[in-house]
């Protein structure tokens, strides 16, 4: 028989103590629960998705293949423009790339990398997916669901009705590596074992090349199993209120805009802001650049790298893209130069960084972070008479 348990009374201090503990909690708690809902909300309000219904669910044949669209790929890490430029080119709409990254603001700008010092020159680019498509002729249509046979079939149903589809997916895990690489990719095809798509980063040389192929080219191979391992982890790193999703584009018979309105929304992602969460735009290479100064070496990670890198190329192809969009405008010619300037003090940071000149490679950094500013509101002041332009 067990003997009786003394009841003990607690003394104040435990009682205030486990108070406080449980106090904190809820704070974090709550705090964490506030940020999922403004982050899910965020997606929900920008990314217009639409739940994958039964016209997405069609009978698919047991393997399918298209030869129409062209594999685009380059080795820097452009893979969403280069994705849009192939969905695009398949309906017979051929861009330069850096026309599509003006369209969709995907290289203009900066943002910053939560929880890492350090920045990638552009935008949210789910969002320039959405903004670019009226100005090629398209609507976007970004499906979601949280059922994986019913992902699989909607991919299968797309591709076989003759839409390229374009899926974001964690790179780390389609290879079977480590970390987290957010990706885009292109389908073109599959059979019962998998899914055939085109790379538009061809980084390694054992994959693939960068270069443009014709239509039709041999694609790369992934297993359904991988493909969908892919898009879960890219859904967790990015906190999606869904587990899976696609994208395709359809012609659209609204008038194509006139390109001069997105001269003031890239003008002002050049320029930026600091907000009580990550800086944005020239802002945030300033940021990153008194990082550099204020803790050393150990703020210059790969990914911080990566990000400069880019910008050295971004920055030369949006000058090219800024001329190029609006012939009649001239005087977007000293905007133009600007960037073309920027591109290359990014360059310079990057060789200064790479060979461990801190202060040499942050100065860069904040020469080129003056130049964005300058070409963005160059754009902003030039923006009301833009929609002029002619292509």
């Amino acid at each position: 028989m067990r003997a009786p348990v003394a009841m003990v009374r607690p003394s104040w201090k435990v009682v205030a103590g486990a108070g406080a503990v449980l106090a904190v909690i809820g704070v974090i708690v709550g705090y964490q629960l506030l940020m999922s809902a403004f982050i899910h909300g965020y997606y929900r309000a920008q990314y217009a998705p639409v739940a994958v219904g039964e016209a997405d669910l069609g009978a698919p044949p047991a393997s399918f293949r298209l030869t129409d669209v062209p594999w685009f790929s380059e080795a820097a890490p452009l893979c969403q423009s280069l994705s849009l430029r192939m969905l695009a080119a398949q309906q017979g709409r051929v861009e330069a790339r850096s026309t599509h990254d003006f369209l969709m603001g995907f290289t203009w700008g900066a943002t910053a990398i939560p929880r890492r010092t350090g920045f990638f020159p552009g935008q949210d680019p789910e969002v320039g997916f959405l903004r670019a498509a009226p100005y090629l002729g398209f609507t976007r249509r970004y499906l979601t669901t949280d059922d994986p046979d019913e992902y699989v079939r909607a991919l299968k149903t797309s591709l076989s009705k003759g839409r390229a589809v374009r899926v974001a997916v964690d790179r780390a895990l389609l290879l079977e590596e480590r970390g987290a690489v957010p990706h885009s990719l292109v389908l073109i095809g599959y059979d019962e074992a998998g899914f055939e798509y085109y790379e538009p980063t061809c980084d390694d040389a054992g994959r693939c090349t960068p270069e443009d192929r014709a239509a039709g080219a041999p694609g790369l191979k992934v297993t359904t199993e991988q493909l969908l391992l892919a898009v879960e982890s890219q859904a967790l790193v990015f906190q999606y209120p869904w587990r899976y999703q696609l994208l395709v584009l359809e012609p659209s018979s609204a008038a194509v805009p006139a390109p001069g309105a997105l001269l003031e929304v890239n003008g002002l992602a050049l320029i930026g802001w600091k907000s009580q969460g990550p800086s944005t735009g020239s802002v945030a290479v300033t940021d990153t650049a008194s990082a550099i100064v204020k803790h050393g070496k150990g703020v210059v990670t790969p990914e911080l790298l990566r990000g400069v890198r880019v910008a050295a190329v971004a920055r030369r192809d949006d000058a090219v893209a800024l001329t190029g969009l609006f012939p009649a405008r001239p005087e977007l010619a000293v905007a133009a130069g600007l960037l073309d300037d920027a591109g290359k003090q990014y360059a310079l940071a990057a060789t200064a960084l790479e060979a461990n000149e801190l202060e040499q490679g942050a100065q860069a950094l904040e020469q080129a972070a003056a130049l964005d500013k300058l070409a963005g509101e160059a754009m902003v002041r030039l923006a009301p008479d833009a929609g002029a332009a002619t292509r």
